[in-house]
This record gives structure tokens, sequence and C-alpha cells, in this order.
């Protein structure tokens, strides 16, 4: 419902004041990205719980950070694309890849030394 007032929005702006379409379009994105964080805080609550009773601290938190980082990635990469940037969104997603991916090397790291200790090599 949401997403059909602002496209009914964006169309009667663009023929009024086409100078205020990227800020219209910037607030939908806003008024989304909220609307998911509402959505994914029961999620986020539970894992929290998860957390809490195992001693898998690590291993819960990292995806919750990397979710977190691809979550404003792409939320700051629309705001780029909307505003006519197309090449500064492509950055910022190359980026926000990077960072994830350096987050999970600890956790690789741990899974290898796992793997390691299970196999009985490299005593």
């Amino acid at each position: 419902m949401i997403a059909v007032l602002g496209i009914a929005l964006t169309a009667i702006i663009k023929q009024w004041k086409s100078d205020f379409l990227p800020l219209v379009r910037i607030a939908f994105i806003c008024v989304f990205g909220f609307a998911a964080l509402g959505m994914i805080a029961p999620l986020i609550s539970y894992l929290h719980l998860l957390e809490a009773l195992s001693d898998a601290e690590e291993w819960i938190s990292l995806p919750l950070k990397g979710l977190g980082i691809a979550f404003l990635t792409q939320l700051c990469a629309d705001i780029c694309r909307d505003s006519g940037e197309g090449g500064i969104a492509s950055g910022v997603e190359l980026v926000g890849k990077i960072e994830i991916l350096l987050l999970c090397l600890p956790l690789l790291e741990r899974i290898l030394a796992l793997a390691r200790e299970l196999l009985g090599v490299g005593g």
C-alpha cells in the first residue's frame, strides 16, 4: 500500500515540481527501511535469546553484523541510484561486500582450525 502511494506521489510530483522527486524517493526508501527494521526486530531478539542460552556468541553476532552491513549498504546504494549516481552506488556495494568478507575472516579461521583439529592434521 505504501509503495502504491509512493508511486502515485512521485508521478504527481514529477509533473508538478521534479526538483523534489529525489527527496520524495529518499523519504520512501527510509520508510521501507524502517519498516524492514521493525519486521526483523523479532528475529534479532530470538537470536539474542539463542545466544544467551548457548555458548555461541560469535556464531550469532557475526551474521547479525553482516545483515546490518548488507542492509545499510543496500539503503545507501539505493539512495545514490535515486540521486542519479550509479557509479557511486556500485562503489558503495563493493565496499559493503568487502566489509562483510572482512567481518567473516575470523570465523572462517576458526572453522578451518576446527576442521584441522577434527581431521588430526597440523598437530
